[in-house]
């Protein structure tokens, strides 16, 4: 497979920005405290009951880990995949993680780090669905190649056809696709940049994030308690439980509870 490398010292500025944009994304989103309590008093409250939790200051930190490791994980994709859309030679538009190289075009599925067989198999449907479409709608391009790259995990650089004895995945068995994970693969997009000078790089935004994490930690768990008292309630378990089954609170943001056509309250989401 040929291979189109930029120099480091053209790369690692473009990356450097890229995740500059993500550390501000992270430090918008610590700073929006009264969005986190919507959030978290959505989550199942009883699960967090259940695992031992007995206080709203307690509740928040459980919850909001959840809530912010959720969030983390999307903005951390995103800004992965504008990363390498950027400093990957002859990368090509279309919505899509796509690059051409000798006169092939490779439609990429990019992924964090390993998934479940469950997870890989849609994957690998989803990049099936995009190779043909582009293959259908362009008839007259030379080649067109699927790939399915992961950014973290052990080096492997191989070609594979799909293998599984579900008959769920019969429509995907066969299909042949590359495989590129960890550092064969950022190579290919030229990406393998020095995470220690990006880290270097980025050190007053982290310090920033550090510190806005902490103030939003600390200013949820005095709004839900101002909250609790605005309804009246403690601040126990059971009564945040008792909050976050109230369609429209005092005190919280956005919340608010769609009636259906039967007239009855959907349940909150978990």
């Amino acid at each position: 497979m040929g291979e189109q490398q930029n120099d480091l010292r053209e790369i690692q500025p473009v990356i450097l920005a890229t995740f500059r944009d993500y550390t501000g994304r992270r430090l918008a989103f610590y700073r929006d405290p009264e969005k986190s309590l919507s959030a978290i008093l959505r989550k199942d409250v009883l699960l967090y009951a259940l695992r031992g939790v007995r206080s709203s200051d307690e509740f928040v930190e459980h919850a909001f880990s959840a809530y912010e490791s959720s969030s983390e994980e999307t903005m951390w994709g995103n800004a992965w995949q504008e990363a390498i859309a950027k400093v990957a030679p002859n990368t090509v538009g279309g919505g899509d993680l796509r690059a051409e190289r000798d006169g092939i075009l490779w439609i990429i599925q990019l992924k964090l780090g390993p998934q479940n067989a469950s997870s890989q198999a849609q994957d690998i449907r989803v990049l099936q669905t995009k190779t043909r479409n582009e293959i259908d709608h362009h008839p007259g391009r030379r080649g067109v190649k699927a790939m399915y790259a992961i950014v973290r995990g052990a080096p492997r650089d191989d070609w594979k056809h799909f293998r599984s004895k579900s008959p769920a995945n019969a429509d995907i068995v066969g299909f042949q696709y590359q495989l590129m994970v960890g550092l064969p693969f950022l190579k290919w997009v030229s990406a393998d940049f020095d995470p220690a000078a990006l880290v270097e790089g980025l050190a007053d935004s982290t310090s920033l994030i550090a510190s806005a994490r902490l103030q939003c930690i600390a200013a949820l768990k005095s709004r839900l308690a101002a909250t609790l008292r605005a309804n009246s309630l403690g601040e126990d378990m059971a009564s945040v439980m008792t909050l976050a089954a109230l369609p429209t609170p005092a005190g919280v943001r956005g919340r608010r509870t769609k009636i259906s056509s039967r007239g009855t309250d959907n349940a909150p989401r978990s």
